[in-house]
């Protein structure tokens, strides 16, 4: 999921320098398919998110309601990078398969709207991940199978094939 959004931000990025070019940026004039690979890649990488995205979610569903609700600030601060996280993370891969099916539901201007919550789902990943280190190098580390349910290992593989098989119906 983090290399999908970050070949998102990273290929969006270069689409609105393109589009909306700053006086030190120069398009190359060659190859001529570079920004169409580009913003294929953008799009491709945004629907495989898809089922990452749903993926993770259902992961850590149970853990979103564990009680307490909030037990100190940094908790607090968690849960609503969360939310944050969550909320930019769906607006981005929802506007953006309307955009490709070209549905805008929308009163606002799809370009504008979709680079400003890029930033702010980039930056609550990066905060998310911040403070998820710990626990990140925890979980890498455990090689045991899960005792609820399957392997985290099996739950990957069946999250990346439907991400690819989404990816590939395109």
């Amino acid at each position: 999921l983090g290399i999908a959004f970050g070949l998102c931000f990273v290929t969006g990025l270069l689409s609105h320098a393109v589009q909306h070019p700053p006086a030190w940026f120069v398009w190359p004039a060659s190859p001529v398919n570079l920004y169409r690979i580009t913003q294929g890649v953008h799009v491709l990488s945004g629907i495989a998110a898809l089922p990452l995205l749903v993926a993770k979610l259902w992961s850590v569903y149970p853990k979103l309601f564990g009680r307490p609700l909030v037990r100190n600030l940094p908790h607090a601060l968690e849960r609503l990078s969360i939310l944050v996280l969550s909320g930019a993370a769906f607006f981005e891969l929802t506007t953006g398969l309307l955009n490709v099916a070209q549905n805008y539901f929308w009163g606002f201007y799809f370009p504008a709207a979709h680079y400003a919550v890029a930033w702010i789902a980039a930056g609550s990943i990066l905060l998310h991940v911040a403070v998820k280190l710990p626990v990140i190098r925890r979980g890498l580390t455990k090689l045991s199978p899960d005792p609820d349910g399957i392997s985290r290992r099996k739950f990957l593989r069946t999250s990346y094939l439907a991400a690819g098989v989404g990816s590939t119906s395109t």
